[in-house]
């Protein structure tokens, strides 16, 4: 599991933890995901595996994807990682906008592709895109939303990649599916200095 350090990654881990399944947790934050991997281990009893890591890197990302590819066993990759970038796209930093798309095209790409061959060899899998509701608002414009292109644009390509690639592995046992959450009160909102109730209330 991708972004597991905190938000909707570590509601992921709590109830696939309390569920009995072991877990990998993958983010950023090294100490976020130690201690979230106690807590787990604790409270329900789980192996779970911390590897700290930044998907925007190529380095990094290529680490995560060898160890998805060379466990056989997995049987549910969720990809989670991601920020907002939300401002308009002319001051939007360059390298900015090339880690958000790293992170949920690319790196989604990659490891999606990673751990497929194991989940149908054994005919059984399953694959979470955490997307956004975000991604069908083009047509709204920005007047009551975060100016968003980049990330609402990488987010429409994860509703797309998900949803066809789940046409062509329709009957091999292997599930994918794209999540659009609405706004959660999360530290996502906190780290591009907006308010997640001042966004309902816009929107």
């Amino acid at each position: 599991m991708t972004g597991a350090s905190s938000g909707l990654g570590a509601a992921f881990a709590e109830r696939l933890a309390q569920d009995g399944y072991d877990l990998v947790i993958v983010a950023r934050r090294r100490d976020r995901l130690e201690s979230l991997a106690g807590q787990l281990h604790a409270n329900h009893q789980v192996n779970v595996e911390v590897i700290a890591a930044d998907l925007s890197e190529p380095g990094d990302l290529s680490t995560v994807e060898k160890h998805i590819s060379q466990n056989k066993a997995l049987e549910l990759l969720v990809n989670n990682a991601g920020f907002g970038g939300y401002m308009p796209f002319v001051e939007l930093d360059p390298d900015q906008a090339t880690e958000l798309i790293n992170l949920k095209v690319l790196a989604v790409t990659r490891l999606t592709r990673a751990a497929l061959p194991g989940m149908l060899e054994r005919g059984r899998g399953s694959i979470v895109n955490v997307s956004s509701r975000l991604a069908f608002s083009a047509a709204l414009g920005s007047a009551q939303l975060p100016k968003r292109a980049v990330y609402a644009g990488a987010n429409a390509f994860i509703n797309t990649f998900s949803q066809l690639l789940q046409g062509e592995l329709e009957g091999t046992g292997v599930q994918v599916q794209a999540l659009c959450p609405g706004v959660v009160e999360t530290e996502f909102h906190e780290r591009v200095g907006m308010s997640p109730v001042a966004i309902r209330r816009r929107s």
